[in-house]
């Protein structure tokens, strides 16, 4: 399992140091925010991933408020389809899972990717466990349209 290396995030607090509301296009589950996730449900790939040969690589910024840390999962459904590249460096291999850890007492920020093989369309679940709560299944359009869930 990669873990995410994060650095605290101004900006992206208000002035109590908690997460600005989540906008329409934001998975958040607990602390952990996937910041325009939902935006990926279609429109043009090209103006939010890079397509090499393997697939896309969707960047994408998580922000964590105070708690974690917060594990997400790529459902074994897609597995051998879909993947996480957070962790900072380059040419890092997508893994099918990722655990955030924060900076004590600030909101921290991450950028780092979903990658998705092929054309890089898929309805992919992602299962987040926020601490040792039980994990919270969330389907991810990748330019798929509607998921069903």
């Amino acid at each position: 399992m990669s873990t995410g290396a994060g650095t605290s995030a101004a900006g992206t607090a208000d002035r109590s140091g908690a997460p600005t509301a989540p906008a329409a296009t934001d998975v958040r589950v607990g602390p952990l925010t996937l910041r325009g996730l939902r935006a990926l449900a279609d429109g043009d790939q090209s103006a939010y991933g890079l397509h090499d040969s393997d697939g896309w690589h969707y960047m994408i910024g998580a922000v964590l408020g105070s708690g974690g840390p917060v594990t997400v999962v790529i459902g074994p459904e897609q597995r051998a389809r879909a993947g996480l590249e957070f962790g900072g460096d380059q040419g890092l291999a997508p893994t099918p899972a990722v655990s955030f850890q924060g900076c004590p007492g600030a909101v921290t920020s991450f950028l780092g990717a979903f990658f998705v093989a092929g054309d890089g369309r898929a309805c992919v679940p992602l299962d987040i466990r926020a601490g040792d709560g039980a994990p919270q299944r969330v389907v991810v359009s990748f330019f798929a349209g509607r998921c069903l869930v």
